[in-house]
């Protein structure tokens, strides 16, 4: 049978909203599977593996088939997943992906229970089951390996928790040369690649959407002095060996935004450098951290006195679209205004936002004078959220000036990057520096941090992740004060003699740093045991005017199982940043596969599949397939994201919900899914008021008309 819309009283907490289909029977409906999410990470060191166990649950009658989109780190190396079924554990394997693909389709139409995981970002991920049996249960369990992050003394690990919305532009005009106001043109209108959000404030949106549990098993190898998540309440047991484990205060949380930790180690135990390693047939594989001291002659000048800073042309580009609407808009404002407090009588400044149009302050970079900053501050208390988010005429409009060698030019873009076309601004990025950096300010609830990475990394400059406003303050001064230090510059590593010819290093080249970051990188050493490893590794690089070296004793590595993951995906980054540079993409897919399956690693171009061989599902048996939406980032506001019709395709109503694109979302031979409108309308209840209404006037009609006197 079709599915079709199951009409249903309101009640007092109002009439369901979400997927409904047709059970069969008169007077009632089935909903969609609830989905819940457990999440258990251990880090050791500066190593991390995590598992994320996904369980689909299915309260009808009837056979389902699932679609859910979710977030994982954009440095992960997601590597295994395990499919159970009734105590039946199935392990995935790593395919072509168009393999893949058909084989979870030819299982789904047999009648087999069946798991596809895929990649469509780098840290966005689809997970499709097939065949979840009437009133049954399917667990999911995905693993990856990851690293921390460290900078200006603290260690941090992020676990996203939902894939924002994301706004795809319709094709832009070029914008010739810089201007005042750039516009996308009229009536374009975006759409949000990735399915169902969650309505908050509509009838669903008061039930724990998504609900995920996490625990942190935290080995830092070192006594700290501060541990802490700044984005949720935890609880903190120490055990012995300077071990803690983090779980959630309030067990489980909607997963609605990013989850963050740090921890600080005490000062005499703050590593200067360290190297980790793993060996993994017959290779060895490395990951190296080298923390480049303060270097107090960078900032001297050949008398010895301090060498003065180099004035700076700062260009700050904000997002006003809908998706910053409420806090994220409140910590961008507060980010621009703190910033504007940090510049210096020589500096030169504008101010650019962007939504559907892109328009600047000034015509072109003013003094920061005190007429200035005060038209400055106005501007900015003005901006309200609002429109799609074209991003590419303002990063044309903040590049396009290269400014004078008197200034140093410097972009500062603050958004929470809620885009999809990432690729084409990251060559738009790395096509129009011209000297300038670019420096990505994170903001709100869910970031997508990969964006906001890659950009700053085409960009030459850092990111930069505020959660909340009482993170403003400090993190733009951090931020400014690594503007204003020289960067490490020209970084490279020298090898042993006897280790260069095979060595395999990634990044590469380095990039360049700046102050309070550690040179990181991973290597493989082909056909060599991690126990004849030895000599010194040199790494020299240059800061200001002179030389910087510090060096690694090979001999001396931390055993880190996961490194060979991570050196894998390095390896695949460097060969997919190949896209923007210009390469061919079949020769980029290519090298990408080769490594991805032999290191077995889900990515944009392979996944996991994992079939049980049992049939389960009769095959006179239909199968319905459905999405299960997503909780809307926290702070968000749906209307300003999607307009307050939720449906509508003019221009300034952001992003309009659609269909997931051909192949996201899993068919069966069945029917397709249906969905109860998810804004804060009452949909069922307009619909049967609607039908009442017209079944009424079409009465009132006929009686009208049999009362009327017959023509003579």
């Amino acid at each position: 049978a079709d599915p079709a819309f199951l009409l249903q009283p309101a009640t007092a907490e109002g009439p369901p909203a979400g997927l409904f289909f047709h059970s069969g029977e008169n007077g009632k409906a089935y909903e969609a599977p609830r989905l819940g999410t457990d999440v258990d990470i251990t880090v050791n060191g500066m190593v991390q593996r995590a598992q994320v166990r996904q369980v689909f649950e299915n309260p009808t009658d009837a056979w389902l088939e699932a679609t859910y989109v979710f977030p994982l780190p954009e440095g992960s190396a997601v590597d295994r997943l395990l499919m159970d079924i009734d105590g039946r554990r199935i392990d995935g394997v790593i395919m072509e992906k168009a393999e893949a693909q058909k084989a979870f389709d030819a299982a789904s139409d047999a009648g087999q229970q069946a798991s596809l995981l895929s990649s469509e970002r780098p840290n966005v991920f689809i997970s499709a089951v097939a065949n979840i049996p009437p009133r049954g249960r399917v667990a999911i369990t995905i693993e990856y390996q990851d690293q921390a992050a460290y900078e200006d003394g603290l260690f941090s690990l992020r676990f996203p928790m939902v894939v924002a919305p994301r706004y795809t532009p319709p094709a832009e005009p070029p914008v010739e040369g810089p201007a005042t106001l750039a516009s996308a043109g009229p009536g374009a209108v975006g759409r949000d690649l990735f399915g169902p959000v969650t309505d908050p404030d509509g009838p669903a949106g008061s039930e724990n959407q998504n609900p995920l549990s996490l625990r942190v098993a935290l080995n830092p190898g070192v006594p700290l002095t501060e541990i802490d998540s700044p984005s949720h309440d935890v609880r903190i047991e120490t055990g012995p060996d300077d071990t803690h484990v983090l779980t959630l205060s309030a067990g489980q949380v909607s997963a609605n935004k990013d989850f963050v930790l740090q921890w600080r180690p005490v000062a005499s135990n703050a590593p200067q450098a360290a190297l980790f390693a793993e060996e993994v047939d017959g290779a060895s594989y490395l990951m190296g951290m080298i923390l480049p001291a303060a270097d107090p002659e960078a900032t001297q000048n050949e008398t010895g006195q301090s060498a003065p800073a180099l004035a700076r042309e700062v260009i700050f580009v904000i997002d006003s679209s809908g998706s910053m609407f409420g806090d994220s808009m409140d910590q961008a404002k507060a980010a621009l205004l703190q910033a504007l407090k940090l510049l210096g009588p020589d500096d030169r400044f504008n101010i650019i936002q962007f939504a559907d149009t892109t328009a600047a302050l000034f015509p072109r970079a003013r003094p920061a004078t005190r007429q200035n900053l005060t038209s400055a501050w106005y501007y900015i208390r003005a901006l309200e959220a609002e429109g799609g988010t074209q991003m590419a005429p303002a990063l044309d409009l903040a590049l396009a000036n290269a400014g004078d060698g008197d200034h140093l030019r410097q972009v500062v873009f603050i958004t929470d990057g809620a885009v999809s076309n990432e690729m084409d601004l990251f060559r738009q990025t790395a096509a129009q520096l011209n000297g300038s950096r670019l420096f990505t300010v994170g903001i709100g609830s869910a970031p997508n941090s990969y964006f906001m990475r890659k950009a700053a990394q085409a960009g030459r400059g850092t990111f930069t992740y505020i959660g909340d406003l009482s993170q403003v303050e400090d993190h733009m001064g951090r931020l400014f004060a690594k503007m204003a230090a020289p960067a490490l510059t020209d970084i490279s590593l020298a090898w042993p003699d006897s280790l260069a010819p095979q060595a395999q290093a990634f990044p590469a080249p380095l990039p360049d740093l700046y102050q309070g970051q550690p040179v990181t990188f991973t290597a493989k050493i082909p056909n060599l045991a991690l126990r004849d490893l030895a000599g010194v590794l040199t790494v020299t690089g240059h800061r200001g005017s002179g030389a910087w070296q510090n060096t690694l004793d090979l001999g001396a590595q931390k055993d880190a199982p996961g490194v060979a993951a991570l050196w894998a995906r390095a390896k695949l980054t460097q060969i997919e940043d190949g896209l923007i540079e210009g390469r061919a993409a079949q020769n980029v897919r290519a090298e990408a596969l080769e490594v991805a399956l032999t290191h077995q690693l889900v990515t944009r171009y392979t996944s996991l599949v994992a079939i049980d061989a049992e049939l389960v599902r009769p095959q006179d048996g239909e199968t319905d397939s459905q999405k299960i939406p997503r909780a809307l980032p926290e702070g968000w506001d749906y209307d300003k994201v999607f307009g307050a019709a939720g449906l509508s395709g003019a221009a300034g109503q952001a992003m309009p919900l659609r269909e997931l694109p051909p192949g996201l979302l899993q068919k069966t031979a069945a029917g397709n899914p249906v969905h109860l409108p998810q804004g804060a309308t009452p949909g069922p209840f307009l619909l049967v008021s609607g039908l009442i209404a017209l079944n009424l006037g079409l009465v009132l009609l006929i009686l009208f008309r049999h009362g009327q006197p017959k023509p003579a």
